[in-house]
């Protein structure tokens, strides 16, 4: 429960930098460009930090790297809540560095709840409740922030969030198991995690789950970032129903993937799943795309019903999936590799969104880009029978 709660709290300061773009916009004075690339240096920073992250993971334990990262995203979420910088390039500076340490946060509870459930028939629904915690995160910062900005200044809010994934953070690191004192088992994983070739191996085996986490991640972001400015500019809705919406979308993906790692435990290849959910988000793209702006409004809710699900509803099989394919020594580095497939996928995505709303002067033709991705996503899962 604790690791859920913590990764409930890692998410709120991830995804709920992204729902306080709009914030960071005004503050800034950010353009649709700028924003897209200024929220993707934190994926970026995540892909520096992801491979360093399951090497270390691997040599020191889940418990040593718990503390550290605590005390890294403590100290960076502070200086930027303290600073918070108007200038675009220090901005960038400190969001990348935040994503710097975000890999680190994620993987030492995935790794644990894979490693205690390794071999056990309830696996699938335990990494999904684990995974679940990211969409219930992102409903909690899109219900909670926007009314605290309205009470509060961005960098009030800042301090919050740094502060509730510090606490809890630590709490949990405090209840991990020490590492074990066997010198032995500790250079072997070293010497796996740092051979290049079993590296090269890993990335050979998992190219498929690889390249759909590359397709596919950019996906959640992408809602995250900028379908609250799309709302706005549609249907002329305030930030606090936007954010509403967002969080209806996001807790869609929450029963998602609790539904999706049910369905895994009976006897079913991940990979059914897996695909109803990817085609969820491709045909929710697609209304979502063509839909008319004079359409009521209501009738949008149901929209983000589908792409909640679809968009941020597949994370949770795609672990399950890798986790399948990997060994308990190998799976840190193979979870480190999918992450960072994935935050490559989301940092070079989100610039290009940004300059083709800007270009066309509407969000339709990137949605439509993205819904592509998804679609390329559900042809290569269908060709896929889970060994490649």
């Amino acid at each position: 429960m604790v690791g859920f709660i913590d990764q409930l709290a890692i998410t709120m300061s991830q995804q709920g930098l992204s729902i306080l773009s709009e914030a960071f916009k005004h503050y800034a004075n950010l353009g649709i460009a700028q924003m897209g690339v200024l929220f993707s240096t934190v994926a970026l920073g995540a892909v520096a930090g992801m491979i360093p992250s399951g090497i270390v993971l691997a040599r020191y334990g889940s418990k040593t790297v718990a503390w550290v990262s605590g005390v890294g995203i403590v100290a960076i979420m502070g200086v930027l809540a303290w600073f918070l910088p108007r200038d675009f390039a220090p901005l960038i500076i400190l969001l990348g560095l935040v994503g710097f340490f975000l890999p680190a946060l994620s993987l030492t509870g995935t790794a644990a709840i894979t490693r205690v459930y390794e071999g056990r028939k309830n696996r699938g629904s335990a990494i999904g409740l684990r995974q679940a915690a990211t969409p219930l995160g992102g409903i909690v910062a899109a219900g909670l922030f926007p009314l605290l900005l309205r009470k509060w200044n961005l960098k009030i809010v800042l301090v919050l969030i740094a502060v509730n994934v510090g606490v809890w953070r630590f709490f949990f690191a405090w209840l991990l198991p020490s590492p074990p004192r066997n010198p032995s088992n500790s250079q072997d994983h070293n010497a796996m995690d740092l051979n290049c070739q079993r590296i090269r191996q890993t990335v050979l085996a998992l190219r498929i789950p690889l390249l759909i986490s590359l397709l596919l991640s950019p996906g959640q972001y992408a809602l995250l970032t900028y379908a609250i400015l799309d709302l706005q500019a549609r249907w002329r809705v305030s930030i606090i129903v936007a954010g509403g919406v967002i969080a209806l979308a996001l807790f869609a993906g929450f029963a998602a993937r609790i539904g999706a790692g049910l369905l895994s435990d009976h006897k079913m290849s991940v990979l059914r799943p897996f695909r109803l959910v990817i085609l969820t988000g491709v045909l929710s793209l697609l209304v979502w795309t063509t839909i008319p702006d004079f359409i009521p409004f209501w009738v949008v809710l149901p929209v983000f019903i589908g792409l909640g699900a679809g968009l941020d509803g597949w994370n949770g099989l795609l672990t399950a999936w890798v986790t399948e394919r990997t060994t308990s020594a190998e799976r840190g580095m193979a979870l480190a590799l999918t992450g960072m497939a994935g935050f490559i996928g989301i940092g070079l995505f989100l610039p290009v969104f940004g300059e083709i709303a800007k270009f066309f002067a509407s969000y339709r033709p990137a949605w439509a880009l993205l819904g592509l991705f998804y679609l390329l996503g559900l042809i290569i899962t269908a060709k896929s029978q889970g060994s490649n």
